[in-house]
């Protein structure tokens, strides 16, 4: 069985024989762009959601009405919350790896403008039925069977 080793900024190959080869340093930023690539391919989001808050940028393929933006956070106690144009909206959000399980989800029931509410219930709707999330650059994307979610991180100040 072969085993690398570091040893004095060298690598080593030891062999079951117990004699080494040392490899050159050059070798060193091969491994790491091997690990980076593996790491890579698992597909798995660099971040993590717990604790960050979001404005959404579109949904369905669609722009949120100007003056009635969609927010929502993730806490660190495995929930989801936040404003969905007319009403806020909570419940309990599952993530491992890149999967995601929201709800059930619960709002208050103000009522709003057609328009305004025709938007919430599109957004409730795909919220409640995402299945996976990823980054794309800056936006965090959410999938769900009837479409995807964009959006961008809030700063600290912007989530209160």
């Amino acid at each position: 069985m072969d085993l690398l080793k570091t040893e004095h900024c060298q690598l080593s190959r030891v062999h079951e024989t117990g004699h080494s080869q040392n490899f050159p340093m050059k070798i060193l930023p091969l491994l790491l762009l091997a690990s980076t690539a593996l790491a890579m391919e698992t597909n798995q989001p660099t971040t993590t959601l717990p604790g960050s808050a979001w404005q959404v940028t579109t949904f369905g393929g669609q722009t949120p009405l100007t003056d009635h933006p969609i927010t929502f956070e993730f806490d660190t106690e495995g929930n989801i919350a936040g404003d969905a144009s007319c009403n806020r909206f909570g419940g309990s959000c599952k993530i491992e790896g890149n999967k995601i399980e929201v709800g059930p989800l619960r709002s208050t029931r103000r009522a709003c403008e057609p328009d305004i509410m025709q938007q919430e219930h599109k957004f409730l709707a795909l919220l409640g039925a995402a299945t996976g999330w990823a980054l794309d650059g800056e936006e965090l994307v959410l999938t769900a069977p009837d479409g995807e979610i964009r959006a961008r991180r809030r700063a600290a100040e912007e989530s209160q």
